[in-house]
């Protein structure tokens, strides 16, 4: 079997070398691994991944959002599973296989996530969760007790920093609606999948360590993208009435988040 583990680089070049050597250093012996990396940068990035020749790469010359980049590296994966992976992020030993070997015990299951881990040793609060729909979202109620189960679990969505998905699945759905430009695109493609009764699961014996946020900088930048992603998201799946309440009831924090945050 073949998995396909996808990359799409910008401003992470230090951490994407750090990302490649964990994948490969964990590979499982009885999978054959596919690496992807598509870069979102001008510059090129082949000088640096010299040691890594087994990658893959993919130069688009500028960025082209995460969706997008990753639809693209996709029509060359000839994995059965898509691991989409962020560079800011490293595979503890084992991950990859407890990922792979939940698909087994059902068929129905689209979507397979990992814990995702924090510099603190803490797992983080927004890597899973239940239906985001605007009363949700504004009463910010995130999946409960990410801490507290040890089995796999069933949930609405898990992000793309870390998602292993069919390929097959993710062709039938169009890949991730390149309407977002980051944010949003995980958890809209985990809703549209569940619509076609495909399952998600979360799998707390796989962990990954995940330094979120290195590859954006600007903050105020990253936090417009963030809720233009957010209206889009609502207004697709809840329609423009609700997604306007909810744009109305979260102005103030869009005012503190984008121009005081």
């Amino acid at each position: 079997m073949i998995l396909t583990v996808q990359i799409v680089n910008y401003n992470s070049r230090g951490a994407l070398l750090d990302c490649l050597d964990s994948v490969l250093k964990n590979r499982p012996e009885n999978i054959e691994m596919q690496i992807i990396v598509v870069n979102n940068e001008l510059e090129e990035i082949g000088n640096d991944l010299s040691a890594f020749p087994e990658a893959e790469i993919i130069e688009v010359g500028r960025n082209l959002g995460f969706g997008r980049a990753h639809n693209l590296g996709a029509k060359q994966a000839r994995g059965k599973f898509i691991f989409f992976l962020n560079p800011d992020a490293r595979v503890f030993p084992g991950s990859i296989a407890r990922l792979v070997d939940i698909f087994g015990s059902d068929e129905k299951i689209g979507v397979v996530g990992p814990l995702l881990v924090g510099e603190s040793g803490k797992v983080e609060e927004e890597h899973c969760g239940f239906l985001k729909s605007p009363l949700s979202l504004m009463r910010s109620k995130i999946f409960p007790g990410a801490n507290n189960f040890v089995d796999p679990r069933e949930v609405d969505w898990v992000s793309g920093g870390a998602m292993m998905i069919r390929k097959n699945l993710f062709e039938e759905l169009g890949g991730f609606d390149e309407k977002f430009f980051m944010y949003f695109e995980d958890v809209d493609l985990c809703l549209q999948m569940k619509k076609k009764d495909y399952r998600v699961i979360v799998n707390p014996k796989a962990r990954i360590f995940h330094r979120s946020g290195q590859s954006f900088s600007d903050n105020r930048l990253r936090k417009k993208h963030y809720y233009a992603s957010q209206s889009y998201y609502l207004q697709k799946n809840f329609g423009s009435w609700r997604a306007g309440i909810a744009k109305i009831l979260r102005f103030p924090f869009y005012v503190k988040n984008v121009y005081f945050g």
